[in-house]
């Protein structure tokens, strides 16, 4: 599948996991997100409804582990987050979060 590109979409926290993660994936909300520990877990911008998790630091990038290859700075924002490098949906999006904003590469 080539990648997706999208008009800018407006990130929204969802705190509830039930709410966040569907079982039957009618919920998802394209760019939603929530925090889980030290993961950024996010529904893909594009409107695929698929989740992806990134492991964050706030303020700075972790260092990267066995399981966590990357890594990402979040600015903690939970109205407006920012992470930086940009984000790889592999194969299937890729793009930037500033200022609570996904906009494509």
């Amino acid at each position: 599948m080539a990648e997706v590109k999208t008009a800018p979409v407006v990130a929204q926290h969802i705190a509830d996991e039930a709410s966040f993660e569907d079982e039957y994936e009618m919920g998802r909300v394209a760019g939603s997100f929530r925090i889980e520990g030290d993961y950024f877990w996010y529904c893909c911008p594009c409107g695929c409804r698929q989740i992806g998790a990134l492991r964050v630091g706030i303020g700075h990038k972790p260092p990267h582990t066995a399981e966590d290859r990357a890594t990402w700075e979040w600015n903690g924002s939970l109205d407006a987050p920012t992470l930086s490098p940009s984000v790889h949906h592999v194969r299937h999006w890729h793009g930037w979060l500033k200022d609570g904003v996904w906009t494509s590469c």
